[in-house]
């Protein structure tokens, strides 16, 4: 009786220690559940959202410019360079902008600037109710495209997600803002502009609250999601991959950036895609304003392909066939670079026509 008792006690202790030495494996093995939407502690996205709303403010300035208004050079300077401290911050735009020399570069836009200035207020200069140059160039349409992707589509893919800013320290965490690391993932997912839970929210209703608006490249993701839907794939990634980065998972957190840079230059090709499909539209039609207009978009969107540094494609390629000014843009050359996109990035007959 003493010898059955002896081995229950035995029994009961060894279940109990490997009852134990379960739970503690799975502490340390398990895998924290990843959020639903983009909802971490210790999250700052307040630059990106004062910098989303400068542009803004500069691009409606830059518009209003027409052959009755004139606007400065000055006027656009104090926004870009922020001297007013708009918004309450001392941000501005100018210290974000991309330094490729073939893109928009500071010089680019102080050019453009300069540009405006001269042609607005003069009603010779406007084009049903574009203003543009003698040769057909709209440049507050190239500054708007152009800096969409020398400012937020550069320092997204770039810059936050480059090699520099993802070897940032991971351990030591600033309240507010996380780690060095976290934080940086954070900044390349503020210039995406999109709610925490998009699309879900899809941010189109132009909400009175900046969190809950898709803010430029949110909205072309809404824009074109009929045809070329990337919003989810994007979004998990940016969730994925800010949730590797908290345990530490630099390969997953490295796919997710893979993921990012791949859809997201998708989303800018659609967007070249939609441009060229305007401008063969108002060509067609003899809509000249019109013609001008998307012509200067898709050169602009053309160029900002370059950003990525996953990029399937030059912008040089394309801008090469658009020409330097609407003038020099033939319909064959104008359908050599649709032609293009689709072999690149395999759109299929539907969205190249749909998109």
């Amino acid at each position: 009786m003493l010898r059955r008792l002896n081995h229950y006690i035995l029994f009961t202790l060894t279940a109990g220690l490997l009852a134990v030495a379960c739970d503690e494996e799975d502490l340390f093995t398990s895998t924290p559940a990843v959020p639903q939407s983009y909802n971490f502690e210790n999250v700052d996205v307040s630059g990106q959202q004062q910098r989303i709303l400068l542009l803004d403010s500069l691009i409606k300035k830059a518009g209003a410019a027409d052959g009755k208004t004139r606007v400065t050079a000055a006027d656009l300077t104090a926004i870009y360079e922020n001297s007013g401290k708009l918004f309450g911050t001392d941000k501005n735009l100018s210290s974000v902008t991309s330094t490729d020399t073939t893109g928009t570069t500071k010089a680019k836009v102080t050019a453009l600037f300069k540009q405006i200035e001269t042609l607005s207020g003069n009603p010779a200069q406007v084009v049903d109710t574009y203003l543009v140059t003698e040769k057909g160039i709209e440049p507050a349409e190239i500054l708007a495209k152009g800096l969409v992707g020398s400012i937020l589509y550069w320092q997204a893919t770039a810059v936050y997600l480059g090699e520099e800013k993802m070897n940032a320290d991971n351990t030591k965490v600033t309240e507010g803002k996380g780690t060095a690391m976290q934080y940086h993932w954070d900044q390349a997912f503020g210039y995406f502009g999109v709610p925490n839970d998009f699309p879900a929210t899809d941010g189109m209703a132009q909400d009175t609250a900046y969190a809950k608006n898709a803010w430029f490249w949110g909205r072309y993701a809404n824009q074109h999601a009929s045809q070329l839907d990337v919003r989810q794939d994007i979004m998990d990634a940016f969730i994925s991959g800010r949730a590797a980065i908290n345990r530490n998972d630099l390969i997953a957190r490295n796919e997710a950036i893979a993921t990012i840079r791949e859809k997201w230059d998708l989303l800018a090709a659609a967007n070249v895609v939609h441009s060229i499909n305007a401008t063969i539209k108002a060509k067609r039609e003899n809509n000249t304003g019109a013609y001008y207009h998307s012509w200067s978009e898709s050169s602009a969107f053309a160029q900002a392909l370059r950003y990525n540094p996953a990029s399937r494609i030059s912008g040089n390629e394309l801008t090469a066939l658009l020409g330097a000014n609407p003038a020099e843009a033939s319909f064959e050359e104008l359908e050599q670079a649709r032609a293009l996109l689709q072999e690149v990035y395999g759109f299929t007959d539907a969205q190249m026509q749909n998109l």
